[in-house]
């Protein structure tokens, strides 16, 4: 299931300003964006110019600050929709990250739909974070929690996958990239 990809890693690392350092005497290289990831120029020169002009509470008051941010709230909402193809802007909402974003799905919807015999797929590739939540979620519902392996070369292959989905299988939740292998699933 995992795909070739070819870049150019040093374009790539020039726009992130924290890789522009050395660690040792050797460039930076940093491998856990699952728990935060750096930030690229533009997002950086975004973020100060948000701080620097339009630095107020979002849907609150009339005040230009608080008009402007929430238009910039809401415009980056209506991209990440047309981004993804949701089919609406209520399908698209903002988390602190992928940990929370996970927690508040078992921890809702999970609690809310999950039942004993029910079960939940992953991959072996998963990050922590994708597997604890689940494996709480599990234990307290009585699902069950299945696990697709991970081949000797480290991909994960569509026929293993469609073997373990079910009637019963009532979410599925996989990295598209692995943190630990890089292996790439075309979700």
């Amino acid at each position: 299931m995992g795909a070739k990809m070819s870049f150019d890693v040093e374009a790539i690392r020039r726009e992130f300003p924290a890789l522009q350092q050395e660690v040792n005497g050797k460039p930076l290289v940093y491998l856990d964006s699952a728990a935060t990831a750096l930030k690229p120029r533009s997002v950086i020169d975004a973020v100060s110019e948000v701080y620097s002009r339009d630095c107020a509470n979002i849907h609150r008051a009339v005040h230009t600050l608080s008009q402007r941010a929430t238009a910039k709230y809401e415009g980056a909402r209506d991209r990440i929709v047309n981004y993804i193809g949701a089919s609406s802007r209520a399908e698209v909402i903002y988390t602190k990250g992928t940990t929370e974003g996970i927690n508040l799905v078992a921890h809702s919807y999970g609690l809310d739909r999950i039942k004993e015999g029910d079960e939940i797929l992953l991959t072996g590739l998963e990050h922590h974070s994708n597997i604890v939540p689940w494996q709480l979620l599990a234990r307290r519902t009585g699902a069950k929690l299945v696990v697709v392996p991970v081949r000797d070369d480290g991909d994960v292959l569509i026929e293993d996958f469609e073997a373990k989905l079910s009637e019963r299988t009532k979410i599925v939740s996989v990295a598209h990239v692995s943190n630990a292998l890089g292996t790439v699933l075309p979700v």
